[in-house]
């Protein structure tokens, strides 16, 4: 057999072209490239110009409205006027005692088995609707008397959806769980989970565990909210809680609590003590707390001492991972050094390509907070109002980081304040997020003054006022009841906007909501949870002696107002001390003096001792001494809640 082997050194061309049109050719060339260059440059800078103005406009506009707030407020307040939040609600935890270590043992009491965790077979990231996890549930009016049933599944033939993605491997490994739970009351209030998996390397896989299940207004839900890592500890030391406590509505863990409030000191001290960072709550919509430290990472806005947290709380995670991002969704989350603009001419359709969570690139910049980026995706087409699996628009996500900025822009493009959520679906609206996390009330105020429903509140009936008396300054309370909030509201949990803010000691709200007594249609001593109670269980001394100088606990009740072993449970309190007793030993007695001048006044007038006074007069009649016992009657009526507000109403 013969080969013919041929190498090639030099290769040219010729052409009949003279070498100097063939450099006039390329100068043509050149200078026509430099001058499109030089057209794109003035066109980009122009577009980035107008991106500038814009926000330039919508920032002076914010700042004077701002002014305006603050100065119809002070005039209102006068001294009183104070835009700090409470001290217990800022985005630090309050530290554990030096003279104290942790007794906490390294893992949690509750009874737990487990053998291994099932993995995916498929590629990490799949967006194939096979991989989705159903999950049904039994019908919420048997909860009281049977309990709850949850049946999650994936992977399962003849249930699970069928592929709709080429690039899937098809093979999922099936898995199942159930988690039963117990009737509040009944069993301890024990939920139970059994998880059953198949894997086909290793054979069937089984986990056990269980948890327990407390309501929304337990105490050790309202420290996770408040970052009371010493309260928490105490719990914890005398069994009254555990980090595997899980809320009745929305089947949140205390970790998951500490961060929807924020508290991430008391994240890092649940973790230690063996919290659960991969427990789901009820809602599909929902994050476990480790995907959803990968979210707050991806929006930003936190302290490098924060970050560090997150990173622990998201180990092991594959939030990432499993997004599939698009180069546009790299771009704005600085996982890319690209151009924004550049990206989405290339690109014109990828606008509002979601990622696997649904979320466009829009809602990740109004996350961040990136208004440059919000104007630049709207003016490109972005739709304003899409709603990813979470049921997030960008505007929700907006409201929740506090970026005002991007809020009115958000506004003025069209979206819409109260999106339109599935049937049967409650999820917060961004008024919510807003009063939930807005440090400056004017977030409030454009929500407002764009028809937001003031009224509107998730799956735990907390509306934006509620919030603001959980963790929020006067002025945001003043301002969203100058808008017509309910002050009557009462949460599932049976909390009123008084309630709440004596429970979170919030002083400013507190004063602000009784010196609005007149607006409540019901007296709120007889509305929701008893107040004394509470007070014995939560209040500090500047709540106590801001009740304690209110004349409304004075008014008329019933005797059995004040019966109750509420030194009982002050004692039981892990801040307890002298000045705390005496403080409601004092603010007792107060109401008690109430009651006794209130049965002399009554006995007086049974004895005719006012009628007598009456008759001495020598032009006195009977006509006259009615008029004087009606008039003594009025007197006693003004002190007291009208009848028709006494009536006392059952709660959720």
């Amino acid at each position: 057999m013969m080969r013919v082997r041929l190498d090639i050194e030099t290769l040219s061309v010729v052409t009949t072209q003279s070498a100097h049109n063939q450099t006039a050719s390329l100068h043509d060339f050149l200078r026509d490239m430099t001058l499109q260059h030089r057209e794109a440059i003035q066109f980009v800078g122009e577009k980035h110009q107008l991106v500038d103005q814009r926000i330039s406009r919508v920032e002076g506009m914010l700042r004077a409205q701002s002014a305006q707030i603050q100065a119809s407020q002070f005039a209102q307040m006068g001294p009183f006027y104070d835009r700090t939040r409470p001290q217990s609600q800022r985005r630090y935890s309050r530290p554990v005692s030096k003279n104290r270590t942790p007794k906490m043992p390294p893992r949690s009491e509750a009874v737990g088995v487990r053998l291994t965790q099932y993995a995916s077979v498929c590629r990490p990231g799949c967006p194939c609707a096979c991989h989705s996890q159903t999950r049904s549930t039994t019908p919420g009016f048997m909860d009281r008397m049977l309990g709850q049933l949850f049946v999650g599944y994936a992977g399962m033939p003849f249930f699970s959806a069928t592929c709709d993605t080429d690039t899937c491997d098809k093979s999922q490994a099936p898995h199942v769980s159930f988690e039963y739970w117990f009737p509040l009351g009944f069993c301890w209030s024990q939920i139970v989970r059994l998880q059953l998996a198949y894997q086909p390397n290793t054979g069937p896989q089984i986990a056990l565990s269980t948890l327990r299940r407390v309501p929304d207004s337990a105490q050790c839900v309202s420290y996770a909210l408040e970052g009371n890592i010493e309260g928490l500890q105490s719990l914890f030391k005398h069994g009254l809680a555990s980090p595997r406590d899980v809320s009745s509505t929305r089947g949140y863990t205390l970790l998951r609590w500490a961060l929807y409030g924020q508290q991430y000191e008391t994240c890092k001290f649940l973790l230690m003590a063996g919290a659960d960072t991969e427990y789901r709550p009820i809602s599909v919509n929902d994050d476990c707390p480790s995907d959803k430290a990968c979210d707050i990472i991806l929006r930003g806005g936190v302290s490098e001492k924060t970050m560090e947290i997150l990173r622990c709380l998201a180990a092991g995670s594959d939030f990432v991972d499993n997004q599939n991002f698009a180069p546009i969704d790299k771009i704005v989350l600085k996982l890319s050094l690209q151009d924004l603009e550049e990206e989405i001419l290339r690109n014109p359709d990828d606008v509002d390509i979601p990622d696997a969570n649904g979320r466009t690139a829009l809602e990740w910049a109004a996350a961040r907070g990136d208004d440059r980026a919000v104007t630049m995706l709207l003016s490109y087409g972005a739709d304003p109002d899409v709603m990813d699996k979470k049921l997030n628009t960008p505007l929700t996500l907006a409201s929740n980081q506090n970026q005002t900025v991007c809020v009115r822009l958000l506004l003025e493009a069209g979206a819409i304040p109260d999106p339109q959520l599935p049937a049967g679906i409650k999820f917060g609206s961004p008024l919510n997020c807003a009063a939930r996390n807005a440090s400056d009330p004017l977030l409030l105020k454009t929500l407002l003054d764009f028809n937001a429903n003031i009224e509107a509140s998730g799956v735990d009936g907390v509306t934006p006022l509620l919030h603001v008396a959980r963790g929020n300054s006067a002025s945001h309370a003043m301002l969203l009841l100058e808008y017509g909030a309910e002050i009557n509201v009462t949460s599932k949990d049976g909390r009123t906007p008084l309630t709440t803010a004596i429970v979170y000691n919030n002083h400013n709200v507190l004063k602000l909501l009784l010196d609005r007594w007149y607006e409540y249609s019901e007296c709120p001593r007889l509305k929701g949870p008893h107040l004394l109670s509470l007070v014995a269980q939560y209040a500090d001394l500047r709540t106590i002696s801001v009740l304690t100088s209110t004349d409304h606990l004075k008014l008329k009740f019933d005797k059995e107002y004040v019966l109750g072993d509420f030194s009982t449970r002050l004692q039981q309190r892990v801040d307890v001390t002298e000045k705390l007793v005496d403080a409601l030993e004092d603010l007792l007695n107060l109401i008690n003096q109430g009651y006794v001048e209130k049965e002399s006044i009554e006995s007086r007038m049974e004895s005719g001792l006012l009628r007598d006074q009456g008759s001495k007069s020598p032009t006195s009649s009977s006509e006259e001494s009615d008029d004087v016992f009606e008039d003594a009657q009025e007197s006693i009526g003004s002190q007291a809640c009208p009848t028709f507000r006494l009536e006392k109403r059952s709660t959720i």
